[in-house]
């Protein structure tokens, strides 16, 4: 369903939040539902509807959107004569209006085209795949002057075997999608990831078929850069693959029942070198120092980067399953701990930022002096402009207005008396203080003001009398619809929670 989604999301402009929506979605605690897909798309900002349609409004709809369809979410684009359906496990076919009417549920998720149309990058060419390109190209031109034309083609044909080899290995990790996949999958016949990832391809518990492309030319680049004369030992060892090449093709035709589009071009380059050795090889002076010393290197190298990667796969899995336990709606609710008379501090004016009929509020408690409060009231700000109709946040201060030796006690004075004669300037020296981190020297002398009214004074007495209550002898204490937040979730972390606290909020 990923890759379903993640074309929806290319074909409305949002290609950025491709990478972005696949984490999400990943770890949703209702992965993998409709729900799922709507909840992440409503946390990446991307205005989206989940409505059951009456089939008479089908010509209503979008040129494209995702739909149920025997009970499979699959991408639909409407054509002129016809409908286009996809889905992740059959690919891509075409229905009549009609055919297509009969099997749709009438249930549809559409979202708004993005207006600001993303550059599109070379989807084949990722940074890494640019990266080799460019360090094999290197190569080549360290030693071209010394390159006979058996050497160079065997060369260039070992270069592409490398390049291949490495793509084999992303598919096996991480299952690359753009032209890849399109290649990899072209038709129903074709699957690269079904034999990469078969347990057929396993030869031993520490090597399979995906390590050999990067480990035979690998070592046959390096061989050829230690002694570019020995091509007719990189010949002859792709001579003596072809049974490899023999039983890989066979295992494809007749076991999986599958083609590897990348593993038949390996197999073709191990025929092409095999007829440069019949071609050129004169004689067989091996150099077999020189092929010791590559392959040593090569397979020390490789066995020491391969659990690397595996490991970083696993872990990144682990995560997500992990964040999906913890944006378990439950458990955050069960850790939020509740506070007496809420309804007493949000009796006390104050200021207000962002929606102020939002169902969910972050209350934020905080001291001027306090490095963590910048944190908190930046994340806030943050929040807001994700969520900018969802949200609103109520600043409140933790400070003793009797002690009078604290220099940061009129900065809240200052804001809170702002407010009062004008909401917009209290904000600026909010954001002065918190976000542009101003000394206090600085932001005294293009902030402070005359007279401080008598109702802040008794305002800040007030907050400070229902901390002290309420036993909040820190900062920031931070509230979410009048329970205090988790200290195990990061307040950044509330995102995950907007839609259910909006929908407790309005059950309510």
């Amino acid at each position: 369903m990923i890759s379903i989604v993640k074309k929806f999301l290319q074909i409305n402009h949002y290609k950025e939040q491709q990478h972005s929506f696949e984490n999400l979605f990943l770890s949703h605690p209702n992965y993998p539902s409709l729900y799922a897909v709507t909840d992440t798309l409503d946390m990446l900002q991307i205005e989206n509807v989940a409505a059951q349609v009456p089939k008479e409004q089908f010509s209503a709809l979008p040129d494209s959107f995702l739909a149920v369809v025997s009970n499979d979410i699959v991408l639909v684009r409407r054509l002129s004569q016809e409908v286009s359906i996809e889905t992740e496990k059959e690919g891509k076919k075409k229905l009549s209006f009609d055919a297509f009417l009969t099997q749709w549920s009438g249930v549809v998720v559409a979202i708004e085209p993005n207006e600001v149309i993303q550059k599109e990058r070379l989807p084949l060419l990722n940074n890494v795949y640019v990266g080799l390109a460019v360090l094999l190209l290197a190569l080549l031109g360290l030693t071209f002057r010394e390159f006979t034309l058996p050497s160079l083609l065997t060369f260039l044909c070992s270069s592409i075997g490398f390049f291949l080899g490495v793509v084999i290995i992303d598919e096996k990790i991480n299952k690359t999608e753009g032209v890849i996949s399109k290649i990899c999958s072209f038709n129903e016949h074709t699957s690269c990831d079904s034999v990469i990832q078969s347990e057929s391809s396993q030869l031993t518990q520490w090597l399979d078929f995906s390590d050999l492309p990067v480990l035979f030319f690998g070592t046959s680049i390096l061989l050829l850069q230690l002694a570019p004369a020995s091509y007719a030992i990189v010949n002859f060892l792709s001579l003596l693959s072809l049974p490899m090449v023999g039983y890989s093709i066979w295992l494809q035709k007749v076991k999986l029942e599958k083609w590897c589009v990348l593993c038949l071009g390996v197999s073709l380059l191990l025929v092409l070198q095999s007829l440069l050795f019949v071609g050129f090889a004169k004689d067989l002076s091996f150099n077999y120092l020189g092929l010791v010393q590559a392959s040593a290197i090569v397979f020390s190298v490789w066995f020491f980067i391969k659990p690397i990667l595996y490991r970083k796969v696993t872990l990144e899995k682990e995560n997500v399953t992990l964040l999906k336990f913890k944006r378990n709606f439950s458990i955050f609710s069960s850790l939020q701990k509740p506070v007496l008379d809420v309804g007493v501090l949000h009796s006390i004016p104050t200021i207000i930022l962002g929606n102020k009929e939002a169902s969910v509020k972050i209350d934020l408690i905080l001291s001027p002096s306090c490095g963590h409060c910048h944190t908190a009231f930046s994340t806030a700000i943050d929040l807001l402009q994700q969520f900018p109709d969802k949200l609103q946040v109520g600043i409140y201060y933790n400070l003793n207005t009797d002690n009078l030796d604290n220099p940061y006690l009129i900065v809240a004075k200052t804001i809170l008396q702002l407010h009062k004669e004008n909401p917009k300037m209290a904000e600026a020296a909010l954001m002065d203080w918190h976000i542009h981190a101003m000394s206090l020297k600085d932001w005294k002398a293009k902030w402070t003001i005359g007279m401080i009214d008598f109702e802040v004074e008794e305002n800040l007495r007030s907050e400070y009398t229902w901390c002290l209550n309420n036993n909040l002898n820190y900062t920031p204490v931070k509230l979410v619809n009048g329970m205090i937040y988790p200290d195990e979730y990061e307040l950044q972390e509330l995102r995950y929670f907007i839609s259910d606290l909006t929908e407790n909020k309005e059950a309510l």
